[in-house]
C-alpha cells in the first residue's frame, strides 16, 4: 500500500518540471510508495495535452491508484456535509481526495492546503 498521497496540483507541477516539486516527489519515492486518488488520475489525464501522454502515463502508472470505493464516497459525503453545515463548501474532488487519504491513513501532499480543512487529515503543504 502507498505511503503518501499526492494531490492533483502536486502531480501537475511535478510533470511540468517544477524543481522544488520534482525534488519532493523524488525524495518521497525514495522513502516509500506514492499513491494517487482515482480522482487525481482523472484530473491529470483530463488536462493532459496529446504530446504529454507518454510521460504522463508513465508517471501515473508508477504510482498506486486508490480506487473510488463506496467507503470513499461515504466518507467524502460525511466530510462534505459536515463542512457545509458550518457554512464551508468543499469541492467534490477535494472531498474525495481527502477521504482517500483519511481512509488509507497516509499523508496528503498538496499545494492548496486551504482546500482540505479536515483537522484529522495529515496534510503536508507543498510550495510550487
Amino acid at each position: 500500500m502507498a505511503d503518501f498521497l499526492l494531490d492533483s496540483d502536486v502531480v501537475i507541477w511535478h510533470l511540468r518540471g517544477n524543481a522544488q516539486v520534482v525534488g519532493l516527489v523524488l525524495a518521497l519515492a525514495r522513502r516509500g510508495r506514492i499513491g494517487l486518488s482515482a480522482i487525481t488520475r482523472a484530473e491529470v489525464l483530463l488536462g493532459m495535452r496529446k504530446h504529454e501522454r507518454e510521460l504522463t502515463l508513465q508517471f501515473l502508472d508508477s504510482c498506486e491508484t486508490f480506487p473510488l470505493t463506496a467507503a470513499t464516497a461515504d466518507r467524502a459525503s460525511e466530510i462534505f456535509h459536515g463542512f457545509r453545515s458550518q457554512g464551508i463548501t468543499l469541492a467534490l474532488p477535494d472531498s474525495l481526495i481527502g477521504a482517500t487519504a483519511l481512509l488509507a491513513a497516509i499523508p496528503l501532499y498538496t499545494c492548496n492546503p486551504r482546500h482540505y480543512p479536515m483537522t484529522d487529515l495529515d496534510l503536508r503543504a507543498v510550495q510550487a
